[in-house]
């Protein structure tokens, strides 16, 4: 089941939804709308088990919400005028004031439906006309590669969207510590002394998945690793580590941010196939959903970027992702310059599973001993937030609000894809042969040897405090 409808549920719970939100579900399944709510039940009710809630309480929120939401299939995507009937109905029940609209299908539709959703919209009688805003969700991929993405933004000009109704949304933006990121280099000027080539060595930013496609190998495959991850989330997440902040507090809006991370975009050049790392784990080709046998997709990346800004230049880069890997973790990790021990010093910043802050520090070890024994401070998220939002009930509610910082804008797609779309075409171009790794490992075998290659030093960091 998508994330939306935890997320929606999620915000009802906490009476951040208008009291008169409808929600409507559009797909080419035929389906009831009591059809609907009996599928999304126990899905919801799942989704609020770490809630402090009873049981009957649970349910009665759920039906609450439940009957809020509704159905109606449709011949196609660009089936305009179901999705006027849609409209016209919500306005004969409750005046249509704001409309948000999720697309969560395959990128090759994207224009057809929006086109669909402005033609409903201007066969609706003046009077039912959303008299508020009108917003579009649009769920990645954006596009293979750069002149597919170049298409689709074209068509959404064409179709006179204007930017700022237009909310393209990668969830990875939505975590705690993504959020994070920008937040502490504000208001901790300490950090801002450390966060810069003199002191850093490298940057190190890793997305660890422990299960392989189980059963989804036949959309995962014509997308690989690189589009999956690398590409979007992680790239997101780089600019966020790399941007300049703005001086002026002033200064600090949607646009300027998003200013700034377009410039580490364009100050990246191309990836450069002789400093990447393609691994594929034995037995993917195995999922039935594969259709090519002897797919060479890769299901590990690890690629070196050169951010050439004068904050970055020379400081080693290197986003790796992969699936079947030996543990699910994401991590931000900045590697201090001269450490001389087994352990290096680094700032850390986990994003999943338990969202953390830690330096790895080396101490004298306890007791009489004189011998240093490396370990971690930090803030344990988990512990101190228990009830942390979900990344799509965060973003959801941005929407709501009409704040676009953490959405991506038509600029940094662009140049997001002109950093991989070379290294995409050369390897598909080529046939490039992934290595082989065991599931359950670190990925290839040269991997440790690639990083250090790479310059991003001691690729392993221990996960859990020595004292």
């Amino acid at each position: 089941m998508s994330a939306q409808y935890p997320a929606l549920l999620a915000l009802w719970k906490a009476k951040l939804l208008p009291l008169p939100t409808v929600v409507w579900g559009f797909a080419r399944t035929q389906k009831t709308s009591e059809g609907l709510r009996a599928h999304l039940r126990p899905h919801l009710i799942k989704s609020l088990q770490n809630t402090n809630d009873a049981d009957g309480t649970k349910q009665a929120t759920v039906d609450e919400f439940l009957s809020r939401c509704f159905y109606r299939a449709g011949k196609s995507y660009d089936d305009w005028p179901i999705l006027q009937g849609i409209l016209s109905e919500t306005n004969d029940n409750e005046s249509l004031h704001n409309l948000l609209v999720y697309l969560a299908i395959p990128p090759h539709v994207f224009s057809d439906t929006t086109n669909a959703v402005k033609t409903a919209i201007q066969h609706l009688p003046v009077a039912a006309v959303p008299a508020g805003f009108t917003r579009i969700v649009l769920e990645k991929p954006f596009g293979q590669d750069t002149a597919s993405c170049q298409q689709l933004l074209a068509s959404l000009q064409e179709q006179q969207w204007q930017e700022d109704n237009l909310y393209r949304i990668d969830h990875y933006l939505g975590k705690e510590m993504v959020q994070n990121l920008l937040s502490m280099r504000q208001h901790n000027p300490w950090l801002r002394a450390i966060w810069c080539k003199e002191v850093v060595q490298s940057v190190h930013i890793i997305a660890k998945e422990d299960f392989g496609t189980a059963g989804r190998g036949g959309y995962f495959d014509p997308v690989g690793i690189v589009r999956d991850l690398l590409q979007n989330h992680l790239l997101q997440i780089l600019s966020l580590v790399a941007m300049d902040l703005p001086a002026d507090s002033q200064k600090w809006t949607a646009n300027e941010i998003r200013n700034r991370k377009v410039d580490v975009l364009k100050s990246i050049p191309p990836i450069l196939l002789q400093e990447c790392l393609l691994g594929q784990y034995d037995g993917y080709r195995d999922d039935p959903t594969i259709e090519n046998r002897n797919t060479v997709t890769p299901t590990y990346a690890a690629v070196k970027l050169h951010v050439n800004t004068p904050a970055w230049k020379d400081v080693p880069f290197v986003l790796e992702a992969g699936k079947a890997l030996d543990e699910r973790v994401c991590e931000i990790r900045l590697h201090f310059q001269g450490s001389t021990t087994s352990q290096p010093n680094a700032l850390v910043l986990r994003l999943q599973s338990t969202p953390s802050i830690f330096f790895c520090t080396n101490l004298k070890t306890p007791g009489f001993s004189e011998t240093t024994v490396s370990t971690h401070l930090g803030v344990d998220y988990a512990a101190a937030a228990p009830q942390i939002p979900d990344a799509y009930t965060r973003l959801l509610l941005d929407v709501l609000r009409g704040h676009q910082t953490s959405f991506v804008r038509d600029d940094e797609l662009l140049a997001a894809w002109e950093i991989f779309t070379p290294v995409l075409h050369q390897t598909e171009r080529d046939c490039v042969k992934p290595l082989p790794y065991q599931s359950g490992t670190h990925g290839p075998l040269s991997r440790d040897e690639y990083l250090e290659a790479m310059g991003v030093g001691q690729p392993w960091l221990p996960l859990q405090a020595a004292l």
